[in-house]
């Protein structure tokens, strides 16, 4: 049978790439065939052969690759002449002698199929284990949520129960006085959902969706300066909430957050959105995240400057945070409007750039030091600008932590100068009891500080206790007329205790203690006290 050079050059090709698959040792050059003029490296040096031809690549292959192809004295390959079957033996026998003199040796071919034979068990378990796995992925792929979107989520399950020592009569600073009698326990749900979109891998759109139960602890419904049902109360402007934190969810599914972050250069990322909170970029702290650390929306963020009122129901706006040089330095800033739908004036102004709003800026330095740095600290110099309720704030706090092994210090300080305005009384004690009125400046401070121990009995444990005053101010004190409770003549103090230890990866259980001394700045107020029982889901 005759043929043609090109027609056996590229299956001659293909059988010698597979053979040679397995090859572990250094080509060898043959012996040239009679009449050649000796082994070519090149297939440029056959003067016939041009990168045009069909066969140009197969051919360069075998002889650039395999050596395993001479051509003729007169320099040419001679591809498009018919080939005797003795001609075509000698270059498959040639292509052949250099496979095999690519294998290992004999002894290592019969090591390696006796050890094919031994562990033939384990290679056909391996072997289904892939396939199983070949398996599922087609069916994750077939079935996935999303090609661009994960879900992650985390609910909380909560036992809560408080009362107060001593009088059950409450001194609430708008209505004077409320009882806490016949105090219940509760059981407070919260979910929330993340949807979490990337697409183009260094951006991020976040969906959060909540929802609960209503669930309520006693420090929420004694309105300790807040009240989820009522977002224009003034006292929120003034007086941090004791409240739990995981509170207030209602049973509807609502919009938590929706905002898009992306980074226009390598250390800066820049978020947008209608819905999110100051909070997500600054003011942040190892020890007080609520997910992991204190319950409490007083020693979760700084007052003075994080106003609860936009803490509490955020709103649109835009942060930045610049990681300066990849280094230990770090700027963030952000602005946040909580009633940026109203297109007309609320109560106390609204719009994306009317009252209640926040500007905060953030400087941070933070660092590792020690052996294997397994010790670290953080410093964070903070200003904001804001209004809610009638009074605007200019404020500095610091926001500092300390971790030395399994130890660690952390606290918070802000001070503010504020000045009340509007047509309405825009601050608690309605009664004018110690002069509030509009135009009324004044200087608040508040500050916190806790210890932490990691890893305490438990891997993955923390143990913590932290006290602080949320709202030290020179404003005065009185007396009310109507039930002789004493207004403002004392400061409030916060207390917590906690701790949270892993059953796993993604469960939690967190039994926390909560107590609040002179509530509301009124020594005629009784102590209130809860304890609290938090189990966390995360996934």
């Amino acid at each position: 049978m005759r043929n043609m050079f090109y027609k056996w050059l590229l299956p001659l090709s293909l059988l010698t790439g597979a053979l040679t698959s397995l090859s572990v040792k250094a080509a060898e050059p043959v012996p040239s065939q009679e009449n050649a003029i000796g082994q070519v490296t090149s297939v440029s040096q056959l003067s016939d052969v041009q990168p045009t031809d069909w066969a140009f690549q197969a051919l360069q292959s075998l002889v650039e690759r395999y050596g395993c192809i001479a051509g003729y004295p007169d320099g040419t390959f001679k591809g498009n002449r018919a080939a005797t079957r003795y001609e075509l033996a000698a270059a498959l026998n040639a292509c052949l002698d250099q496979v095999s003199d690519r294998f290992a040796s004999k002894e290592d071919l019969a090591t390696v199929k006796a050890l094919q034979e031994e562990f033939k068990a384990e290679l056909a378990t391996l072997k289904g284990r892939v396939d199983g796995l070949e398996a599922r992925t087609k069916t994750l792929e077939a079935q996935q949520f999303s090609t661009t979107t994960k879900l992650s989520g985390i609910a909380v399950f909560s036992a809560a129960y408080g009362d107060t020592i001593g009088s059950k009569t409450y001194i609430d600073p708008e209505t004077n006085t409320a009882s806490l009698t016949d105090t219940k326990a509760t059981a407070i749900a919260s979910l929330q959902l993340n949807f979490n979109t990337s697409f183009t891998g260094s951006d991020l759109l976040q969906t959060t969706l909540f929802a609960g139960n209503g669930g309520q602890d006693l420090f929420g419904a004694a309105n300790i300066g807040a009240s989820p049902t009522n977002p224009t109360s003034t006292a929120q402007s003034l007086f941090v909430p004791g409240q739990y934190y995981w509170t207030g969810y209602p049973s509807n599914v609502g919009l938590y957050r929706l905002a898009y972050t992306f980074k226009p250069m390598k250390d800066l990322s820049v978020t947008v959105g209608p819905l999110f909170y100051a909070t997500d970029i600054i003011d942040l702290n190892s020890y007080t995240a609520p997910s992991n650390g204190f319950s409490s929306w007083f020693f979760i963020n700084n007052p003075q400057i994080n106003p609860y009122q936009v803490n509490f129901f955020g709103g649109a706006g835009a942060g930045i945070n610049w990681q300066i040089g990849g280094g230990p330095f770090a700027f963030r800033a952000v602005y946040i409007a909580s009633s940026p739908f109203n297109s007309v004036a609320n109560t106390f102004g609204g719009g994306l750039f009317g009252d209640p709003y926040q500007g905060t800026a953030e400087l941070e330095y933070a660092n590792k030091f020690g052996a294997d740095k397994k010790n670290s600290y953080a410093v964070r110099l903070q200003y904001t600008n804001s209004a809610t309720s009638n009074i605007s704030q200019n404020a500095g706090g610091i926001n500092a932590e300390l971790t030395l092994g399994r130890f660690g210090l952390f606290a918070r300080y802000g001070i503010a100068g504020a000045q009340s305005y509007g047509g309405a009384t825009p601050l608690p004690y309605d009664d004018n009891l110690i002069g509030i009125g509009t135009n009324r400046k004044f200087l608040s401070q508040s500050w916190m500080v806790g210890v932490g121990v990691n890893d305490l009995f438990i891997p993955g444990s923390l143990l913590a206790v932290a006290g602080g005053q949320p709202f030290i101010n020179d404003l005065g004190s009185g007396t009310s007329a109507a039930t002789g409770a004493r207004i403002n003549d004392t400061t409030q103090t916060n207390l917590e205790a906690f701790y949270r230890f892993p059953i796993n990866d993604n469960i939690s259980i967190t039994p926390i203690v909560m107590a609040i001394l002179n509530p509301n700045n009124s020594s005629s107020t009784p102590t209130l006290i809860q304890g609290v029982l938090r189990v966390t889901f995360s996934f």
